[in-house]
């Protein structure tokens, strides 16, 4: 089993849409049942060193707004906050690539988005892919989720081999026309070193592979695939929370509260 992980968490958005929708807060320190977002991320990957975490965060939000390094600390302690000096919007793969001198090279690599929850076998996932040796894996959804409800929602979706190995992942998209039947990115890659990480990022740039002008942590893959690395996808992330907008918020919070009149929710 593979015993340590790095762990970088990109967060260096603006929240522009949780502002207009009146939250005072950055989405990943906005309160979801008497924790920040941010905070339930870090709880998916329980059993990790704390000093394997890298937040990847903007000078302007560390200057201005104090809850973010006191927030980040108290979650994780021992944890690296990233600064980025002068940052630009061109999305996650783009932020990974600035905080570069803190990944490591000979580490094998989580990034994961600072907005959701999921729940999962986190130990397990790391049994299986020492087990597989695979060169980067994108856990998945499937099935029924809330999330998946209205037609405009479209997220990462791969498409896969019998032995679940990735042939293609495309950004807001669907295989099927039953969402239900794909499986679905939440938001978390692994690669199995910084190098790895760090190489396919740096294709995708080059090939200015963007969607609205952001380079996002998918599509990398696919640049893996077409040099012969395995990507393995399997469907082992049992329930998916989308907290990524106003609008999935209130949805989540719509779901959950009507399931908690019928039965108990952890």
């Amino acid at each position: 089993m593979i015993e340590k992980m790095q762990i970088i968490i990109p967060m260096t958005g603006s929240g522009t849409r949780f502002r207009e929708a009146g939250y005072s807060r950055l989405k990943p320190f906005i309160e979801i049942h008497n924790k920040p977002i941010i905070e339930w991320v870090v709880e998916m990957f329980k059993g990790d060193d704390k000093e394997n975490i890298v937040f990847i965060c903007r000078r302007e939000h560390l200057q201005t707004l104090d809850y973010v390094k006191n927030e980040l600390l108290r979650i994780a302690s021992e944890s690296t906050i990233f600064c980025i000096e002068e940052w630009e919007n061109r999305g996650p793969a783009f932020d990974i690539l600035k905080a570069a001198e803190v990944i490591k090279d000979n580490l094998p690599i989580i990034v994961s988005y600072c907005d959701y929850y999921m729940h999962w076998d986190y130990a397990n996932f790391k049994k299986n892919i020492a087990i597989r040796k695979c060169d980067g894996s994108i856990p998945c959804y499937t099935g029924f989720h809330p999330n998946l409800i209205p037609e405009k929602n479209l997220y990462g979706t791969c498409k896969v081999d019998k032995k679940n190995n990735l042939i293609e992942i495309r950004e807001k998209f669907s295989w099927h026309e039953d969402k239900t039947k794909d499986l679905h990115s939440p938001g978390v890659f692994y690669f199995k070193s910084g190098e790895i990480l760090k190489k396919y990022c740096q294709e995708m740039i080059h090939a200015k592979e963007e969607i609205n002008g952001e380079y996002y942590m998918s599509l990398p893959f696919n640049y893996l695939v077409k040099d012969g690395l395995e990507v393995w996808c399997p469907s082992n992330v049992v329930q998916f929370c989308q907290w990524g907008n106003p609008e999935d918020l209130e949805d989540y919070l719509l779901w959950i509260n009507s399931i908690r009149k019928n039965k108990r929710v952890e």
